[in-house]
């Protein structure tokens, strides 16, 4: 009787007549890291179809990395000297750069993954002119200011 309540209702197994009860369950996170290693652009986008990331991590030029979740995020700001401050309830993330303004929109709509800084001579002679370049990135913990 309990194989008969399992049959029923585990996803995993088959159907009487041998046909899968369910779609097996997608591959883990395969596709989430190709979104997030984007190679030279200066920040990654999730796509359309999926859902808004929980977290957006800042890669510096150092190597270290820091990522913060979107529901600290209270305010977004672009200033058009070329840079983005967000307040994150505790953090105050600092982003600098040329041609932002694609990535305030992606920020603002939570569907970014990841920020990459990268440097500022390397980017103007690798990129395309009208390429989003982040120079510099700055995050203060506000509980240690």
């Amino acid at each position: 009787m309990a194989d008969d309540f399992r049959s029923k209702f585990d996803p995993t197994r088959s159907r009487a007549d041998g046909s899968p009860a369910a779609d097996p369950p997608a591959p883990a996170s395969d596709e989430a890291a190709e979104e997030c290693d984007a190679g030279d652009k200066a920040f990654s986008l999730v796509s359309a179809d999926r859902r808004q990331k929980l977290m957006v991590e800042f890669r510096l030029k150092t190597g270290n990395a820091v990522a913060l979740a979107y529901s600290y995020l209270v305010s977004v700001g672009l200033d058009p000297s070329q840079s983005i401050r967000m307040d994150f309830s505790g953090y105050e993330v600092q982003l600098a750069g040329r041609n932002l303004a694609p990535l305030f929109a992606a920020l603002v709509a939570q569907r970014v993954a990841v920020v990459r800084e990268s440097d500022d001579l390397q980017a103007e002679a690798t990129l395309p002119k009208g390429a989003t370049v982040v120079t510099t990135i700055e995050v203060q913990n506000l509980a240690t200011k």
